[in-house]
């Protein structure tokens, strides 16, 4: 798939597929502007600090970055493509990093 192929919003069924697949995760806000959500929680402030670093040396390799707040032992995770103006394939994969970080950092 080519850069821009992953840039493309997806359609409601790759998405409810996705969502049926990762119940941690859910899709806020309106069909133009969708945003993929996770909470994570963490046993102390380090731990979700530790997670954050690793999710952002794997955004700057695959050059999407997530936005990521960190609070008091977790940490939210929003994913957008911003240039589509909602949730795209590329969304969905750095989705799917950060689950794959999280027991890493627990």
């Amino acid at each position: 798939m080519s850069k821009a192929e992953d840039r493309q919003i997806l359609s409601p069924g790759e998405l409810e597929a996705f969502l049926a697949a990762h119940p941690q995760w859910v899709a806020t806000g309106e069909p133009e502007g969708l945003v993929l959500r996770r909470r994570f929680p963490f046993a102390s402030y380090t731990a979700g600090l530790g997670f954050v670093v690793a999710a952002a040396e794997h955004a700057e390799v695959v050059d999407h970055h997530p936005d990521l707040t960190l609070g008091y032992r977790w940490v939210a995770a929003s994913l957008t493509t911003h240039v589509s103006q909602g949730v795209s394939c590329m969304d969905l994969a750095m989705a799917e990093a950060l689950d794959r970080l999280y027991p890493d950092h627990l």
